[in-house]
């Protein structure tokens, strides 16, 4: 999957239209709603306050994901490197480009990825001036990717040096079931959608090809096109400002890039997957836990602080989709073959990544305390309101609250009854291998 800096967000949009809408295209953290125009206001409701938060974020910028970098970049870099000084026109730039992807350092978060995350951290104090001093205690699994996304956003933070990075090396009281649920899982793998996102980059990849064809030094093949569009992003991500290989293609060339990774993760991570809500409700169902009101002494023998009262985990890029699929959130009631055609866009469908795992993407549970201030009219009580990408996301079946939130105790109940439902998580997974470990 291809990404384009949180830096390159702004300057990007701001030089051309033809804005690779990829399934990494970071927050853009000065002004971190720019790209979620979603509608609702993301600040307490009137009469209403911000009691606790949770959330779950993707790790930062990396140099190159190292399955696509075997996949489609390394073997695009070969055959540029092979042909230099035969380019021409629009490509002749390719004589004396080089690649600033790390090979050694492939998944590594990138110097960038640190300041952006520091960046978003900031973003967050200044949401939750009182929650987020209260942070004693964060999760990380035991990548560098993730635990380096932890330490460099809690720098943000005041009183850093008292956070504690707790990484999850192992299966603990659950803790990896929620935080990186497809390690547990035996049966989760990544071939799904592989097939149906080749049927359509086959289609437009084609098409892109013959367009450059005049241009370029040996013929492209579709993978070609997408290895191209990847490292774009990499490039951008990387160097903090547009790589000029994303003004190589179109803006109907970039919106079938993110249709194919759409098409590809709706199957591996998505509502396609019978597995999405076996491995998005753990992580609902334990951070549930962790803010009702009156905190379970199951939370606090886990080793959560009582006086917390805002959570973070770092996870990757497979886990937001799961739990906003478990709730729903970008589900669509069409068809399979409506929802997702290969030998077109679907242009109006509702699963749309690049919503939801950007780097340092997330998704987030906020708990609303709402009346006792004497503003006329509020409703009384607590309620949940579910975040992605700092846009407030309304629940399908529950957004009677104020700001389309949803009451505590019935969002407690369909958590409950979906956790219920879902609770086979190693029957239908299968038990968790006992090398889970070293995978990680």
């Amino acid at each position: 999957m291809s990404v384009v800096s949180a830096l390159t967000l702004g300057l990007f949009a701001a030089s051309t239209n033809a804005f690779p809408a990829s399934k990494q295209a970071p927050l853009f953290p000065q002004d971190h709603t720019q790209n979620y125009n979603f509608g609702l206001r993301h600040g307490a409701p009137d009469g209403c306050k911000v009691t606790s938060a949770s959330y779950l974020v993707r790790h930062g910028a990396i140099y190159a994901n190292d399955d696509e970098y075997e996949e489609y970049i390394k073997p695009v870099l070969w055959k540029l490197e092979k042909h230099r000084g035969g380019f021409t026109g629009s490509m002749e730039f390719l004589n004396d480009w080089h690649s600033p992807i790390l090979e050694d350092h492939l998944e590594d978060i990138t110097p960038s990825g640190k300041e952006d995350a520091k960046k978003v951290g900031q973003h967050l104090l200044q949401l939750y001036p009182d929650l987020v001093p209260t942070t004693k205690r964060i999760l990380a699994d035991k990548k560098p990717r993730t635990y380096d996304t932890a330490a460099a956003m809690m720098q943000a933070f005041p009183k850093p040096e008292e956070i504690e990075i707790v990484r999850i090396t192992q299966d603990v009281n659950g803790s990896m079931d929620s935080l990186i649920p497809h390690k547990a899982c035996p049966k989760f793998n990544k071939k799904p959608g592989k097939k149906q996102m080749e049927t359509f980059l086959d289609l437009y990849g084609k098409k892109a090809a013959r367009r450059l064809a005049k241009d370029t030094a040996f013929e492209l093949k579709p993978e070609d096109i997408l290895g191209l569009q990847s490292i774009c992003g990499y490039q951008s991500a990387i160097e903090g400002k547009r790589s000029p290989l994303c003004g190589l293609f179109t803006d109907e060339e970039w919106m079938s890039y993110e249709y194919a990774w759409d098409l590809r993760y709706a199957y591996m991570v998505g509502p396609l997957n019978p597995l999405s809500p076996y491995l998005g409700f753990p992580w609902l169902e334990s951070q549930l836990e962790l803010l009702d009101d009156i905190r379970s002494e199951s939370a606090v023998r886990k080793g959560w602080p009582k006086d917390q009262n805002f959570f973070l985990s770092f996870t990757h890029r497979e886990v937001p989709p799961f739990v906003a699929t478990a709730l729903g959130i970008f589900n669509s009631s069409s068809s399979e073959i409506e929802e997702f055609p290969t030998d077109r866009i679907n242009w109006v469908r509702a699963w749309k990544m690049s919503d939801l795992i950007p780097f340092l993407g997330h998704v987030g549970m906020e708990k609303i305390t709402c009346g006792g201030d004497g503003s006329a009219g509020a409703m009384e009580g607590n309620f949940i309101r579910f975040v992605a990408n700092t846009a407030p996301r309304p629940i399908p079946q529950c957004q009677s609250g104020p700001g389309a939130s949803c009451p505590f105790d019935e969002f407690k109940y369909i958590i409950e009854q979906g956790a219920k439902k879902y609770s086979d998580f190693h029957g239908v997974c299968g038990p968790s291998p006992k090398s889970a470990e070293e995978e990680l």
